[in-house]
């Protein structure tokens, strides 16, 4: 027969170390210790939020060629890759180019 615990998933694991914040009742001692083992070490002992860095400026500087509008930053955050494919294809729809077929090395710009 299998082990308890033996695996879990990223998710149980952040749950543990409380990167999703307190949970209303503790968890029990033995299971934090077989599924975290020595991460429990790393485990979060304040309110997440503090932790994290302001990364809004570093995002914005990070997709400033693509920003019309501060829609747009927060698109890119939350999205980032769907986001960027929004942003090639309403660059290509504006300028009547499509980036994904153009030659930029001859200035060729098929329309």
């Amino acid at each position: 027969m299998g082990e308890r615990y033996k695996v879990a998933t990223k998710e149980t694991k952040d749950v543990l170390l409380g990167k999703y914040g307190q949970t209303v009742k503790p968890f029990n001692p033995e299971v934090i210790d077989k599924v975290l083992g020595e991460d429990k070490k790393n485990a979060i002992t304040c309110r997440y939020a503090d932790l994290l860095e302001p990364e809004l400026d570093k995002i914005e500087a990070e997709m400033k060629q693509w920003k019309q509008q501060d829609e747009d930053v927060l698109s890119y955050a939350l999205f980032p890759q769907v986001a960027t494919e929004f942003f090639k294809y309403r660059e290509a729809q504006q300028t009547k180019v499509d980036a994904s077929i153009a030659d930029t090395e001859n200035g060729a710009y098929p329309v």
